[in-house]
This record gives C-alpha cells, structure tokens and sequence, in this order.
C-alpha cells in the first residue's frame, strides 16, 4: 500500500501545544474532502520509539529518578515530549519498556539525536543510569503522527502523568483507497462526537502512527490513550456494544492485530513545568 499525505494538519497533541510541519511523503493521507468533519487544529508530528530493557537496579523510584535527571539536562529545543511505557501485555517475553520521543520533523530529530551524541552529560547520564535502563536509540523507529479527533475532547490527561495505552498494528484491506480511510476516521470521530457524558469516564485520545520504514509489515499502528486500564476496558465494551457503522466502516478499511497494552507516563512536557 503506498499512500501519500496530501496535506498538513494542525492540531492540539497530547502532551505539548504546539503547530509544526511535516513534508509530504508517507504511507497513509488523510484526504482533504471531508474537512468539514475534521478538528480545525491538526498537525503532523514525527514520533520516535526506542525499546527498552530493564536492568538489575531498575525499580519504579530509580526510574522517576534517572527521567527526573534526564530533564535536567540541556536537552534538544525541537524535543517537543516524550513517554514512557511498561507493556502489561502477557507474552511470556522478558521485561521490556518503550521510550517515546515527539518532534517536529524527521529532520529535527536526526539534528536532535546529532546534538544528544556529542552531550558530554548525556553521556555521562547514560552510564550512570546503564543498570537502571538501557534503550535502543540506534534502532530506534519512525512514525508520522496524526491526532485526527481534539485529543481534550473528553477532558485533560490525570495530572500526575499517568495514563493507559493500547497500540494495535493494522493494514489497509485490499483495494482500499485514501478516501476511504479517511471516510472511516471521520465516522469515528462522529461516533465519539455523538458519545454524552454519562457514556465517558474521563480522558480518552486516539492517534495513528504511520511508519517512517517503507518496508514495515503493517501499515499504520492505531494507538487509543486513556486514563487507566479500567477506563480502557471500559471504552472497549462501549465501542463494541455502539460503535455501529462506524466500527464496520473500520474493519471495512483496515484489518487490525491484537493491541500491546501499556501503562504510560509522560516523561517530558515543555508546558508543564511538573514535566519540563
């Protein structure tokens, strides 16, 4: 499947208030003919993913320690957030993390990234902290990012950083075109238009991932963000029980595989000075 961003939206993203651009070539486009539908503040993000292993000294506290460290280096100005994740998922694997990383652009990543690898405290950070966790940041992978719905439509995330996610690898199904896909988003977003407030427990945000790697299997990762698990087992149930045409106008577009479920934390926020 090879479509391409015809435009550039301009959004509010999770974590950081900002508008920024992003050039044109990628895998997935959310076409310009249903803009009536769309939230007017959209904006292509370029998102980073290291995995993450846990070390012999890693705990909770050592964790808040070494991100509360982290922050107080001279980090990259185009570093626009980042989060953490520990999968929940049970898959039998050896304990692993994610760490992620928002910019503007590819190109102000690889400038960032540039920067970080000649920080003589970075460094020095890294080695300290080598027994707490170790991140791949060499094979680290690329995305564009789209919030296609106001990601503060149901309220702001809890204050303390803390929320649940799922991210769910998908592909588009055979013959499907980009109108069409952007057709099923914008039945989404009318579905969760249409919710009131005794249907919502709390914050609730979707965003999509559409992989920097042209030779990546899936073609786009679908990622739901919310308060806590429970309001995620929550919000499953109703979108199973009254997601209607839209949920098979989805499944029409896009096959989707089992979700990794994570407990995030926002580690970085330039606005919040909590996070910053």
């Amino acid at each position: 499947m090879n479509i391409n961003f015809k435009m550039i939206l301009m959004l509010i993203p999770f974590m950081v208030l900002i508008s920024c651009s992003r050039s044109e070539e990628s895998n997935i486009a959310i076409s310009q003919t249903e803009t009536v539908a769309w939230d007017a503040t959209n904006a292509v993000l370029y998102n980073e993913f290291m995995q993450c292993t846990a070390g012999e000294d890693y705990s909770k506290e050592a964790l808040n320690e070494m991100v509360s460290s982290w922050r107080g280096l001279e980090l990259s100005e185009s570093l626009l957030g980042g989060w953490g994740y520990t999968t929940v998922t049970s898959d039998n694997t050896s304990f692993n993390n994610w760490w992620e990383l928002s910019w503007s652009s590819k190109e102000a990543a690889d400038a960032g990234w540039q920067e970080w690898l000649t920080n003589e405290e970075g460094i020095a950070w890294s080695e300290k902290y080598s027994t707490v966790l170790q991140c791949d940041g060499e094979n680290r992978d690329g995305y564009d990012f789209i919030f296609p719905h106001d990601p503060y439509a149901f309220g702001d995330s809890p204050d303390d950083g803390s929320f649940a996610a799922s991210f769910s690898p998908c592909t588009l199904n055979q013959g499907i075109s980009q109108d069409e896909f952007s057709g099923a988003l914008v039945e989404f977003n009318a579905w969760l238009d249409g919710l009131d407030e005794s249907q919502v427990n709390g914050f609730y945000a979707y965003g999509i991932y559409i992989p920097d790697d042209e030779a990546a299997e899936e073609d786009f990762w679908f990622a739901n963000f919310y308060e806590t698990l429970e309001t995620m087992a929550e919000g499953n149930a109703l979108w199973e029980e009254t997601g209607g045409d839209a949920k098979l106008k989805l499944e029409a577009v896009s096959t989707c595989n089992a979700p990794e479920i994570s407990n995030g934390q926002v580690f970085f926020d330039p606005t919040d000075p909590n996070f910053s």
